[in-house]
């Protein structure tokens, strides 16, 4: 029933090799994106692409690197108590965010107790859950008790979703703070035409000294999936994800591209509303799940850029 897209398909306008950096050096970036973004909070946002074009201004505690294992971010380290209750996270000192306001335990302490906080509604709620308190013990000391032990809860620190934001813009902008973004991260917002693209700029504030390499980055959504291949072909795109399947061959054979293959995490699959009639009865879901083969839609739907899915999503 379910499909797992195991392979991203990424493409990039490149001159050469060696000429890919420089060319890069102090230029804007245009990425061509799938769909629209919905929010650039990242705590009230389900889809992947805001979540990712969010980490433009946004930083986390802690991040996961392309092995997909934990690395230290904002955070220095961090120590569980023997129960599993009780997190004590290091920070690292002297961060700004982009409004001027201080990084500290204390801007920690809010972003926590807001998204821990059911009242607020926010769509990641679920990851923040199990927060029974948040305390600052002292600017760079943060101590965080949860309700039950939960032993992935770095890792739920780690999400896109875990991002630090300002708490003088989360005080100014309350609910609105999804359209004025303000982390730690390395670009800040110029625009979002909500129905054009999000453009960012380089900040040079930014706390990682040689960072970011471009001067501003435009995420564009081209919904269409040959409108956003022939923009990387005419040159008005630099990047564009996800590349159609179907079109990964032809784009392969035009030198200035190259198109890039890796494993992915994202799977693709179908939902079943099962409060609803057929898919209230068991017996139509699995005779759906027998139906589709998923090594034929892997082949011809996906031109083999997938595997079948073996977990339970």
């Amino acid at each position: 029933m379910h499909n797992a897209m195991r392979k991203g398909l990424l493409a990039a306008g490149v001159m050469s090799a060696m000429a890919a950096l420089p060319a890069w050096a102090a230029k804007d970036a245009v990425i061509a994106v799938g769909s629209n973004f919905t929010t650039l909070d990242p705590y009230d946002a389900n889809d992947t692409l805001s979540q990712a074009v969010a980490k433009s201004f946004y930083q986390g505690l802690f991040g996961f690197d392309k092995e997909m294992k934990l690395t230290n971010v904002l955070a220095e380290s961090y120590q569980a108590s023997p129960d599993g209750l009780t997190y004590t996270i290091k920070l690292r000192p002297g961060i700004k965010f982009q409004d001027g306001t201080d990084f500290n335990a204390e801007a920690v302490k809010v972003n926590l107790e807001r998204a821990s906080n059911p009242d607020n509604h926010l769509k990641r709620y679920n990851l923040f859950k199990y927060i029974a308190t948040t305390e600052a013990v002292d600017p760079t000391t943060v101590k965080i008790t949860l309700k039950q032990p939960f032993s992935a809860f770095i890792n739920n620190l780690a999400h896109p979703a875990a991002a630090m934001i300002s708490p003088t813009a989360l005080k100014k902008y309350g609910k609105e703070i999804g359209f004025h973004p303000v982390g730690t991260g390395p670009y800040e917002l110029v625009t979002w035409n909500q129905t054009d693209y999000v453009k960012v700029k380089k900040w040079d504030g930014y706390w990682k000294k040689g960072y970011p390499k471009l001067d501003s980055i435009t995420w564009r959504p081209v919904v269409d999936n040959n409108t956003r291949a022939a923009m990387l072909q005419t040159g008005e795109a630099n990047f564009a994800f996800p590349i159609p399947f179907e079109q990964a061959k032809l784009l392969e054979k035009n030198a200035k591209l190259k198109v890039v293959t890796s494993p992915s995490i994202m799977q693709r699959y179908i939902s079943l509303n099962v409060t609803q009639k057929p898919f209230d009865n068991p017996k139509v879901r699995e005779a759906l799940e027998y139906a589709i083969n998923r090594e034929a839609l892997t082949k011809v739907a996906f031109a083999g850029y997938a595997t079948p899915a073996t977990g339970i999503v």
